[in-house]
């Protein structure tokens, strides 16, 4: 469960064109015709007053700039780029790019592409843009800022609240692609004249597609009466605007990777193949640049179905009785719904499949308690030690979302679908640990290994994280050893909108104890990653475990659905592993839910769905099957 509320809002992979592809492309209306001995020396000398007009940084004359039509004006591929020098212009134009900051190196790039994150940015020479009125801007972007307001590419003045600009941002707030410019002036609020594409004022334009995590290409064709938007080869609109990109003036910026807007946080992400042309891409250039670079998402994953509509942070046991348990977060329908996160429900079956039609009760209520209230999450029902126990999330306070620590009920009686529970109030630290269950605490987890048993949760320190310790089976609510830390936010997939861990769940399989968490947060950047040790570790020494470095199941591995997180393991009938996790169907993540423009707090859209393990010839687990 997501330990806080943010807005809602992944590898159609992009090799870089190849020598050959390049010397096409030279030859083709894409970068210019050829030219004469003549223009190669107007050009040449074009070229040479550039630079020198570089050695001003950003102030430029606009009446001598771009006298030329080039095409093709600068091309920026990122292979071979080195921390300590700039970012050549492959079209051979001269404009070449600067670093600003350091960039990721931590197993996070891909052929070709960059990994900006951390404050780095590119800046582009101002001349490239300066005086132009025509422009058409390609670039890949697999985009890791989740939705926020940034900039993968802007041009416009400089300043805090700049007064002229047009930005490209991969997924604003609602999680659309944003195209705007600014079409008057207005210093103290210049977003609100925004046109385009998902504007700040919506009827200065249209809504831009919903854009995922994955590769994909944007294009944005401007010429001094309106603007195109496409996405993957296809246009998503044209809208009118009145102001010329020349009018924005002499003393311009442009870059890769952020705004000038203070308040926007950089772009976090992959990058490649920026290409500006001064020149208007039609409809059959564009496309035919997405399909010369794309590369077709690859993924053994098949369709999905539901197996139990909206209940998010599944989970399912098989007791001793031989029954199947599931039990999952009661949802809000809503901000409104006055009646959502306030229980605990319980489904059982002698199959895993038999689950979904069973008859769904509640075995407790919040209202039943004095210590736990409202915004009930993650429930998880174990059997320890013969007896029945249901650990969850609550809130200290009535109405508090904010106050969520772990908590325990007990099961009265042997069968934990007819008898009555007892509160066992607030999880209960080790004396001497003062850290466990204090702030923010939830999606407590259970497992017995070697004689021994432990309980691993997430918590906000700074971060969301994940901890471990040890209990005694006969008091299960109570830690008997000092926590420790298994995992934080490392990462960059573990640090979209909201750097998270959370939602630990335990397989033991062949030697191994593996720990599976989700990480980010809930929207389509929602993915699970991994940790394991060796069975006959001490795993109470943080030296034990292993935290693989990629996530297992991303949003880019499914068909149909985003978001995939908050699981559990279990053995089926078969005896072979399987996993439950949520995650929203795809029609959900587009808002034809009726629930999109809901804080995901109170959208009730993600639901429980099943997916076998496999395995490698390591014996590791493969989850994107």
């Amino acid at each position: 469960m997501k330990t806080d509320i943010k807005a809602l809002k992944k590898r159609v992979g992009f090799l870089a064109c190849s020598a050959v592809l390049t010397l096409a492309l030279t030859a083709s209306v894409l970068t210019g015709c050829s030219k004469s001995e003549k223009a190669k020396k107007q050009e040449t000398s074009a070229k040479e007053e550039r630079q020198e007009q570089s050695s001003q940084k950003n102030k430029v004359d606009i009446s001598k700039a771009n006298e030329e039509v080039i095409g093709l004006k600068a091309y920026y591929k990122f292979q071979d780029f080195g921390q300590d020098s700039d970012l050549k212009d492959s079209a051979g134009n001269g404009f070449d790019a600067k670093i600003m900051g350091k960039y990721t190196m931590d197993g996070s790039l891909e052929e070709g592409a960059v990994f900006l994150t951390s404050g780095a940015y590119f800046e582009m020479p101002s001349e490239l843009f300066a005086g132009e009125d025509t422009l058409s801007v390609s670039v890949w972007l697999k985009n890791y800022s989740g939705s926020i307001n940034t900039s993968a590419v802007y041009v416009g003045t400089k300043g805090a609240t700049p007064l002229n600009y047009w930005l490209l941002n991969p997924s604003n707030v609602t999680g659309n692609l944003k195209s705007v410019m600014t079409d008057s002036d207005n210093p103290k609020e210049p977003f609100n004249t925004e046109v385009g594409f998902s504007p700040a004022v919506a009827s200065k334009g249209q809504a831009g597609p919903a854009t995922g995590m994955g590769w994909n290409h944007y294009v944005t064709v401007i010429t001094p009466k309106d603007m195109t938007l496409y996405m993957n080869g296809e246009k998503v609109g044209t809208v009118a605007h009145n102001k010329k990109l020349s009018e924005f003036g002499e003393d311009i910026v442009a870059y890769i990777g952020k705004s000038s807007y203070a308040a926007d946080a950089t772009y976090t992400g992959f990058v490649k193949e920026v290409k500006i042309y001064d020149t208007v891409l039609s409809q059959e250039e564009i496309t035919e640049e997405y399909n010369r670079c794309k590369e077709e998402k690859k993924t053994n994953a098949t369709k999905t179905d539901i197996l139990i509509a909206d209940r998010a942070d599944p989970y399912i046991t098989r007791g001793s009785d031989g029954y199947y348990y599931f039990t999952a977060s009661y949802p809000m329908y809503g901000v409104t719904d006055p009646q959502g996160y306030d229980r605990i429900i319980l489904r059982r079956a002698t199959t895993i499949e038999g689950l979904k039609d069973a008859k769904e009760i509640v075995i407790w209520d919040e209202s039943e308690s004095t210590t736990a209230h409202r915004f009930i999450w993650a429930p998880e029902i174990h059997e320890i030690d013969g007896k029945w126990y249901v650990y969850f999330a609550a809130s200290g306070q009535a109405d508090n979302v904010w106050d969520i620590n772990c908590h325990v009920i007990a099961c009265d009686g042997e069968d934990p679908y007819k008898d009555t529970w007892t509160d066992k109030g607030k999880f209960q630290a080790v004396e001497g640990d003062s850290l466990p269950f204090t702030g923010f605490s939830l999606d407590m987890t259970y497992f017995e290994c070697n004689g021994k048993h432990y309980v691993i949760w997430a918590q906000k320190v700074g971060d969301s994280n994940v901890y471990m310790a040890q209990i005694d089976p006969k008091e299960p609510w109570k830690t008997t050893s000092r926590c420790i830390l298994l995992t934080k936010p490392e990462h960059y997939w573990e640090k979209v909108s909201i750097p998270v861990n959370e939602g630990p769940a335990v397989m033991i399989h062949d030697g191994k104890v593996f720990v599976a968490f989700s990480a980010s947060a809930t929207g389509p950047e929602y993915c699970l990653g991994l940790l394991y040790a060796d069975e006959k570790a001490d795993l109470m020494d943080v030296k034990s475990w292993t935290k693989v470095q990629n996530p297992l199941l991303t949003s880019e591995d499914l068909i149909g659905e985003y978001g995939p997180g908050h699981n559990s393991f279990v053995q089926d009938e078969n005896g072979n592993w399987v996993f439950v996790y949520h995650s929203r169907s795809q029609e959900c993540y587009q808002g034809e839910c009726g629930y999109g423009h809901e804080d995901p707090l109170y959208d009730p859209c993600r639901s429980a769905r099943i997916r076998k393990v496999a395995w490698d010839e390591k014996g590791m687990p493969i989850l994107n099957r």
